[in-house]
């Protein structure tokens, strides 16, 4: 069986180029490095987040699980963090995480980095809920679980790339994970997605309602129509069309390659997705094989040719018949009830580590703004607002590039101010209440979470959540009164709170589970 796996593989070696070794230490690196970035953005912020005292305790939301699933809790929803809690192994966790990215990108026990990496991980999406809930903090696990195929377990060090043998399984893989993003995606907005779409109206509005805009954005919203639209089939053809690139020579994949990380530029260079762009940019990395770099770099940098190639077995065999029709399932955007077995075991034993996920990425473009401000007084009269990292507050402000760093209040504020502009009205989540609470007695942690403090010297007696429109601000005015916005006010969201009435906490909180990442 071995001998036949061998030959099965070897088979898809012509389409798939015969070497990787560049592809795969540039994506195992690349992915450290994102490690990296992650850890370090969630350190600053989880303890106030999910500690003892946060916003949404991890330990709520592990008594959730627990309710859910009674004993066998933790084998259904994974975590080192069932040991305990408690702020210190939150951030011993992502500094093990941190530690082991770094381990990664310089190439120290590659493997076993990644491993440690990746459980880290997985324990932080188990319980960082509702923080961790953008598609690229799933695609992070799903990511960096396929990339494990890439290096052998015991490998010291990443061995030189013309003597890396292609694991052509991963590769497969990886590619796999890429087009699965890209269709289901894009048939997503042509499926389910709101007109625009279909229209080819959906970019006049995009970068304005998008997360977290940048000044490119302003700019590119500002194009002519006609440019807009013809970006936006420009955008279509690379996620419905460039995907079946993938079973093309060469030549084909790196122009995928090449759309690929055009989309993912755009994206980093008009607003803050997190990390998807940046694991997009690793994915597409994975398209390219050794021989094309050496065409295109000079002779001294350039990869040698192989002289090793690694002879996948029978286990490879049956990873690629588990996982294949699965990620092409997927794409078909069909309920999860319709998986046919025994996909659909593999696909549920997945699922608990975030590492079957269904994407359908900007599927939906609002036509409106809507975001909500934090105000507090001192007498009930003078109102002052809270300032955010990110998010849109004061009209004369707007972020010139994305950040490293990833708001993750700034993130929730942003899912819930679109649940009030697609329903009208939106539930009060438990962790806007705590932080209500928790603002009315200045805590220093939860104000870490926020640049400014607005009330230095004592708290402020009444809060309130105002809501207001926002739109970008045409070239005349941005010109004349220097203001990149322009705010309608709306309404409140909720009641005035204050000390003489406290914040109407419920007893028995249900923290939210896992979100969908569609």
């Amino acid at each position: 069986m071995k001998i036949g796996g061998y030959h099965f593989l070897r088979r898809l070696a012509p389409a798939y180029g015969p070497h990787y070794g560049v592809a795969a230490q540039g994506c195992l690196r690349g992915m450290g490095l994102i490690y990296v970035i992650s850890f370090w953005s969630l350190a600053a912020q989880l303890v106030a987040l999910s500690g003892n005292s946060g916003l949404m305790p991890a330990q709520l939301v592990l008594s959730f699980y627990r309710q859910l699933s009674g004993d066998l809790a933790p084998l259904y929803f994974p975590s080192v963090l069932w040991a305990s809690q408690q702020p210190l192994m939150l951030l011993g966790v992502t500094g093990l995480g941190t530690l082991a990215g770094l381990c990664l990108l310089y190439g120290f026990y590659p493997w076993i980095s990644a491993l440690i990496s990746w459980v880290c991980w997985v324990s932080l999406l188990q319980v960082c809920q509702p923080w961790m809930s953008l598609p690229g903090d799933a695609l992070t696990a799903e990511t960096g679980l396929i990339l494990l195929g890439l290096i052998p377990p015991l490998c010291r060090t990443y061995p030189p790339v013309h003597k890396m043998g292609s694991r052509i399984t991963s590769i497969i893989l990886l590619n796999a994970l890429l087009c699965k993003i890209l269709f289901s995606s894009g048939l997503a907005k042509l499926s389910f997605g709101d007109v625009h779409w279909a229209d080819g109206t959906a970019l006049y509005y995009f970068f304005e309602t998008q997360p977290f805009p940048t000044v490119g954005a302003w700019y590119l919203h500002h194009l002519p129509g006609v440019l807009l639209k013809y970006g936006l089939w420009g955008m279509m053809f690379i996620e419905l069309i460039l995907p079946f690139y993938v079973v093309l020579p060469r030549t084909f994949r790196n122009i995928l390659a090449g759309g690929v990380t055009l989309q993912s530029l755009i994206l980093m260079l008009t607003g803050h997705f997190g990390f998807l762009p940046l694991l997009m940019f690793l994915l597409a990395f994975g398209l390219v094989d050794d021989v094309s770099w050496r065409k295109v770099l000079p002779a001294s940098w350039a990869p040698p040719a192989a002289v090793s190639i690694h002879q996948p077995g029978f286990l490879s065999v049956l990873i690629l018949l588990g996982m294949l029709p699965l990620m092409i399932w997927q794409t078909s955007l069909r309920s999860p009830s319709n998986v046919p077995r025994p996909w659909k075991w593999i696909e549920a034993g997945l699922e608990r580590v975030h590492a079957a996920n269904r994407y359908a990425l900007f599927s939906e473009v609002h036509e409106q703004r809507k975001e909500i401000s934090i105000q507090g007084s001192l007498d009930g009269r003078q109102w002052i607002e809270y300032r955010f990292r990110l998010k849109p507050t004061d009209p004369r402000s707007l972020p010139m590039m994305p950040i490293l760093h990833l708001p993750r209040l700034d993130q929730a504020f942003e899912h819930l101010a679109a649940e009030i502009d697609s329903t009208g009205q939106a539930q009060t989540p438990l962790w806007l209440l705590r932080l209500m609470e928790k603002l009315l007695v200045n805590d220093p942690s939860t104000l870490s979470l926020f640049p400014v403090n607005p009330f230095p010297e004592e708290p402020p007696a009444y809060l309130r959540l105002a809501v207001y429109e926002y739109t970008f601000a045409d070239p005349v005015t941005r010109r004349n009164e220097e203001v990149w916005w322009e705010r309608r006010f709306i309404g409140f969201y909720g009641p005035v709170f204050s000390k003489q009435n406290p914040v109407p906490i419920p007893k028995e909180p249900t923290p939210q589970g896992p979100a969908s990442q569609e």
